[in-house]
């Protein structure tokens, strides 16, 4: 069940960048302002909501808040940004940026369920390349955005007359 609830986010948002071809290194930044910004604010937001008495069965308060807060920055910033003009550049871009959030929605997703049965290797996986895989999204999605500003071609001189 844990690995459906999270191919289900992955593909989710996959489709979301791929639908917007907003580009990887302005979805990848974002996301780790979010992880960032989560970390700064799960405990008040989660009490927050535990407050209002909002239903979030079957993870709990903490995880919520956590995920809310972690993809709020990539889900506006897909709203305006560079795109991608190809298929190719959508499709890469839309599968890291997938592959990305999902390093980061798994801990919080895996500390309300077990992990039990064919997943477990998956999940082993990750958690020992964790900080490996996510300082190589954070340079992708760097290398990303240099690429994004590419030099404009120099404009062509006209004839005075």
């Amino acid at each position: 069940m844990v690995l459906m609830i999270i191919i289900g986010i992955a593909v989710a948002l996959f489709l979301l960048a791929f639908v917007t071809k907003r580009r990887f290194g302005v979805l990848g930044l974002g996301l780790a302002a979010g992880v960032v910004l989560s970390q700064l604010w799960t405990v008040t937001f989660s009490a927050m909501l535990q407050g209002q008495g909002m239903p979030v069965a079957p993870l709990s308060y903490s995880t919520v808040a956590q995920l809310v807060i972690m993809l709020t920055p990539p889900l506006l910033l897909m709203i305006g940004g560079p795109r991608y003009h190809n298929l190719k550049g959508r499709l890469l871009g839309s599968l890291l940026f997938a592959v990305f959030a999902t390093l980061f929605v798994v801990a919080p997703i895996t500390r309300d369920f077990a992990v039990a049965g064919d997943s477990s290797p998956v999940f082993e996986f990750i958690a020992q390349w964790q900080n490996v895989l996510i300082a190589l999204g954070v340079a992708l999605a760097i290398i990303d955005m240099l690429l994004a500003h590419r030099p404009k071609s120099p404009i062509s001189r006209k004839a005075k007359h």
